[in-house]
């Protein structure tokens, strides 16, 4: 109220505003006003200054960023909040000192969001005002609920709803596809002549038919008597000790007295040749050393068994975009140590996918790329138009990703602009010292690492032109070798670089894909006119096409291979075997390609869904009757697995050395051998999902079960069971990739259906070979094929010969027929008495070699 004229006003300074209970000042910055979504004029105003936030954001906060968040002052009273939410307020004036204020009591709480009502006094009541007015403004109070009373209608409703009385029963009815689009036949039947397939059943009234059920529902449960025990050991910490001694010496008149002596003398004349020998023998070998450790460097493998366990390096999973997801790939970076990706999809079946589309077609598809240095956020995430089934690093060019999707597209994601993001995490990986403040600065300063940016792919196949089923493998050609476009025959890489990719699919189709404009692929180095450096893939996107598209029919009958694994005979950084005499530079002829490269092979191996291995050549040849180029079919196909193959992969030390997985079974493989597999596992009561060799080892190899449990074969050690067979995670495993961090340690990257990836360390035994492991698997792999190549020679051998019995004794026996076949049977008896006859001999001779056995001189042999 201004004050009445006359009188003189006094400046009125207001009293101090003291805090309440329960209520603590803070203030809030600007990055944490964004993390909780709090920001001022944005989400708060001084209208609507109130926002609950939960304990559990804030506690994770504390685990984030420590001293630098916000609620660090009051850190004890959160994590005592016996609440879920707490409630902060927006101070407009800073009544309190501080921008924000927060309720650390539920009671202060309540009394912020609900304050009580005032009661109204004299001072409250406007002049003019009447008691009828106040009675008008007062707010009826709310009726209580009062308990239902069933007079009877309850009944009537229940008795007109349809209920199940039973679970509803379903039927799932399916087929092998390798029946798909096979010939049917069918006929009609006579009921008048087969009376056996028909059944008449005539209507009838049955009178004393009467049924009673009554139903019960009854559940047991074995529950085993379950005990929990536990052994702790004293444990006694270390502790540093030194002892420290001075020699005894003599005073220098005394010493030269004894040097001077005659027992000194004699003394140094007897053990003067002592001490000569003792040094020859020490410089011709070495006494001391333990001739077992030196033995071999590897010998601790069965010794040492505490050394053979996996041990978990760390993990990663991400709350939002892969928990509860399948881990479908994994791959790491070719050039910087720490970074792996993996690909996300749903873990749903077919049938669920259909019933879900449309929720499905809302879910991002994203590759999420992880660094050790944070194991909590990714680096970056690569989007996808469908889930991403398979993807590869370019190893010559590792900013360039390619990827195969479940709608049968290529995509390609190009990751230059954010290079500068990932050599961030090598320096600070690099690192050895990280202080607070440097930890404190990050989070104030580079906003990136909080929020790992979306990548959106650099170009995309032509749906026409893709895959009709969804894309299973995708391999990139090496730099020192190219397919060319016109005859599809090996040619030299140009320009180091990889530039063409191989997809497969199970729609029984591979295609090869070039990343360079058709009318660039002349000199790989040229850019095209349209490319622009912001955008070098917009050439190719959308409009993307193989350059060589290979159905791969099968022989046995009719239908295609449902390939899901594809390897070719070349590797990168490997130089083919006919390319020894070439130039370091490689030569390009007239038309810009490389020169083609004689006695390289064409040749790669396949792995179906239906378990089956094939061995086929990307040259096309031409039909004799139409004249066009046709697939060319395959040199031999084996039904070897009893599942669909999860695995094709050659070994890192042997080109020609094959391993396949698949089903319940794995085998390996020689390329260029017509038999069967060099070694077959039995059959695994459990599922196999996948397998990988280790790059360090030529005897070890990795197997992956859908129980959880990765098996370490070790063919060195034994070929019959695993060296070691470990549960590294509860879901079912989906992927595995081996990887040489650094030369003293192998990693072991196994994603699993759970949408977490496990990163294992190798241990030492199974991670170094010993100094001739090369040559002794080389001799193994020789020795296995020649076992396997007379095993089919005399397989072979004895179905000629049962197949001349069966005829003969089939045919009729005339004269001549009759002394044919004794003829043989003869011949077959006078062979085996030779055989035992000389085998007798060179027993006897042995005998008599080794002193066993005494020839009379009256004995003839």
């Amino acid at each position: 109220m201004p004050a009445p004229e006359g009188t003189k006003q006094e400046e009125v300074i207001p009293p101090a505003i003291s805090i309440p209970d329960g209520i603590k000042p803070l203030f809030f910055s600007g990055p944490s006003q964004q993390i909780f979504e709090c920001v001022v004029d944005t989400h708060l105003t001084s209208d609507n200054p109130h926002k609950l936030i939960l304990k559990a954001k804030i506690l994770d906060d504390f685990k984030t960023r420590a001293a630098v968040c916000d609620f660090h002052p009051v850190k004890k009273q959160v994590q005592a909040y016996p609440g879920e939410e707490l409630l902060i307020v927006y101070d407009h004036d800073f009544q309190y000192g501080e921008n924000f204020y927060i309720c650390i009591t539920e009671e202060a709480k309540e009394r912020i969001l609900n304050p009580p009502k005032e009661d109204l006094g004299e001072e409250g009541v406007k002049e003019g005002g009447s008691k009828e007015e106040e009675e008008d403004d007062v707010i009826p109070s709310t009726p209580v609920p009062r308990e239902w009373e069933c007079l009877g209608s309850d009944t009537e409703i229940r008795e007109s709803l349809v209920t199940d009385s039973r679970p509803l029963i379903s039927f799932k009815v399916s087929r092998k596809r390798m029946y798909f689009n096979s010939p049917v036949s069918l006929s009609d039947h006579l009921a008048s002549v087969h009376s056996d397939l028909v059944l008449d059943i005539s209507p009838h009234d049955e009178p004393n038919y009467q049924l009673c059920r009554s139903e019960m529902d009854i559940a047991v449960q074995a529950v085993p008597d379950t005990c929990e025990g536990s052994c702790q050991t004293e444990w006694r910490s270390p502790v540093n000790a030194a002892v420290q001694y001075s020699p005894r010496e003599l005073p220098p008149q005394e010493a030269h007295t004894q040097w001077e002596s005659q027992a000194m003398s004699d003394f140094l004349s007897k053990a003067y040749p002592r001490m000569e020998l003792s040094l020859q023998q020490n410089q011709i070998m070495d006494i001391l050393a333990d001739d077992y450790t030196n033995l071999s460097e590897t010998d601790f493998i069965t010794g040492n068994k505490s050394d053979t366990n996996l041990k978990e390096y760390q993990s990663f999973t991400d709350l939002k975009f892969s928990k509860d997801k399948l881990i479908t790939c994994v791959d790491w970076h070719p050039t910087i140590k720490g970074i792996i990706a993996v690909s996300c999809g749903q873990n749903y079946s077919f049938d669920e996918r259909i019933q879900l589309s449309n929720r499905l077609l809302l879910s991002k598809s994203l590759i999420l790329i992880w660094s050790f240095t944070d194991p909590i956020h990714p680096q970056l995430f690569l989007e996808a138009p469908d889930d991403v089934l398979c993807f590869k690093f370019n190893p010559s060019d590792p900013n360039i990703v390619i990827g195969g999707c479940a709608n049968g597209q290529v995509v390609l994601w190009d990751l230059g602009e954010y290079q500068d993001r990932l050599q961030v995490n090598k320096s600070q990986e690099s690192s050895d010292v990280r202080s607070a403040a440097a930890n404190m600065a990050i989070f104030d300063t580079d906003p990136k690492l909080d929020h790992a940016p979306m990548v959106q792919y650099a170009a995309v196949s032509s749906i026409k032109d893709s895959h009709s089923l969804a894309v299973c493998h995708v391999q990139w050609v090496p730099e020192h070798i190219e397919v060319s476009t016109k005859n599809f025959q090996v040619l030299e890489g140009v320009g180091g670089k990889t530039n063409q990719i191989i997809s497969a699919s199970i729609d029984g189709n591979v295609l090869f894909w070039d990343i360079r404009p058709s009318v660039q692929r002349k000199v790989s180095v040229q850019k095209s006119s349209t490319v622009t450096p912001d955008q070098p893939y917009a050439h190719i996107n959308l409009t993307w096409k193989p350059f060589l598209k290979l159905p791969l029919a099968r022989v046995d009958f009719p239908g295609m291979f449902s390939v899901t694994r594809v390897s070719i005979h070349e590797k990168h950084k490997q130089k083919p075997k006919a390319s020894s005499d070439l130039a370091e530079e490689p030569s390009v002829t007239a038309s810009g390609e490389g020169k083609p490269i004689e006695g390289a092979s064409t040749m790669f191996f396949i792995g179906s869904e239906d378990g089956e291995v094939a061995y086929y050549d990307w040259v096309p040849m031409r039909d004799s009757e139409s004249g066009k180029l046709v697939p060319s079919p395959p040199k031999f196909h084996s039904n070897t697995h009893n599942g669909p193959v999860s695995c094709v992969e050659r070994s890192p030390f042997f080109r020609d050395i094959v391993l396949s997985v698949g089903g319940w079974t794995w085998a390996i493989w020689r390329e260029g051998s017509k038999g069967d597999a060099l070694l077959k596992s039995h059959s695994s009561s459990v599922q196999l999902t996948g397998g990988a060799w280790c790059p360090t080892r030529p005897g070890v190899f990795f197997v992956t079960k859908a129980n959880g449990n990765v098996d370490v074969w070790d063919l060195m050690d034994r070929s019959h069971e695993p060296l070691l067979a470990q549960n590294v995670s509860p879901m079912c495993i989906t992927s595995v990739y081996p990887w040489p961090l650094t030369s003293k340690q192998l990693m072991l990257a196994v994603g699993d259906s759970g949408g977490t990836l496990h990163i294992l360390e190798v241990p030492w035994s199974l991670s170094h070979p010993s100094s001739n492991e090369v040559s002794i698997m080389k001799s193994f792999f020789e020795r296995e094929e020649k076992r396997l190549d007379s095993t089919t020679q005399r397989l072979s051998t004895r179905k000629i010969e049962k197949k001349k019995l069966d005829s003969s004794k089939v045919e009729p026996k005339t004269e001549e027929g009759g002394d044919t076949t004794k003829a043989v049977i003869d011949n077959s008896e006078e062979l085996a008495k030779k055989e035992y006859d000389e085998y007798l001999s060179m027993e006897l001779k042995l005998l008599v070699e080794l002193g066993l056995v005494q020839l009379n001189s009256s004995t003839d042999d």
